[in-house]
């Protein structure tokens, strides 16, 4: 069963258990979690970047590089391709339309049209080669790739994931939201960070 823990985020490190995070078994590797945030305080806007090194087994650690290489490459894959077809596709078909003469001298509409058109369904294509290589990799899979968000869905929400756990940052960027799989492993890192 899952188990959230809030922690502030202050200068001290984050201590967790000598053992990995998703299976429990002894610590061999470590993976990264990177939580990134524009948060606005006062009249500007301020990043807010919080690292994490994860305790993992090799095994845990390989899956977590393989799920994000699996959601990683479809998606890249179709934000071009869908992407750059579309953006070809609506700049020459605006070209033909003769958008770039109206308005000022030397403005590319086209272009701005193509791009605009190329970024929304390249982002579309993008989800739906994940979605698709998720489904056809599920069988060697298993497991690991249905625990694991979509790439896209993790853009959106500001949130990153490794076995046996995800992070996200709170909307004023001053606390971390972390979700633990293992509610063992979740009492222990409890225990060490003083929650």
């Amino acid at each position: 069963m899952s188990e959230q823990i809030q922690l502030p985020i202050k200068d001290t490190a984050v201590v967790f258990p000598n053992r990995c995070v998703c299976c429990g078994a002894a610590k061999q590797a470590q993976s990264r979690m990177v939580l990134n945030k524009l948060v606005t305080r006062g009249q500007r806007q301020e990043p807010v970047n919080l690292k994490l090194e994860i305790p993992h087994c090799i095994r845990c650690a390989r899956g977590t590089k393989a799920v994000f290489l699996a959601g990683c490459i479809p998606f890249v894959l179709g934000l071009l391709l869908a992407g750059l077809i579309t953006f070809g596709l609506v700049t020459f078909q605006g070209w033909k339309w003769r958008l770039d003469e109206m308005g000022k001298n030397g403005n590319a509409n086209s272009l701005v049209l193509g791009a605009a058109a190329g970024l929304f369904v390249g982002l579309l294509g993008g989800f739906l080669f994940e979605v698709i290589a998720r489904v056809l990799l599920l069988p060697i899979m298993g497991r690991a790739l249905l625990d694991a968000p979509l790439l896209a869905i993790q853009f959106l929400k500001d949130s990153d994931y490794v076995a046996g756990m995800s992070g996200k940052l709170s909307a004023d960027g001053t606390q971390v939201c972390l979700t633990f799989n293992n509610s063992e492993i979740a009492r222990e890192f409890r225990e060490l960070n003083g929650v």
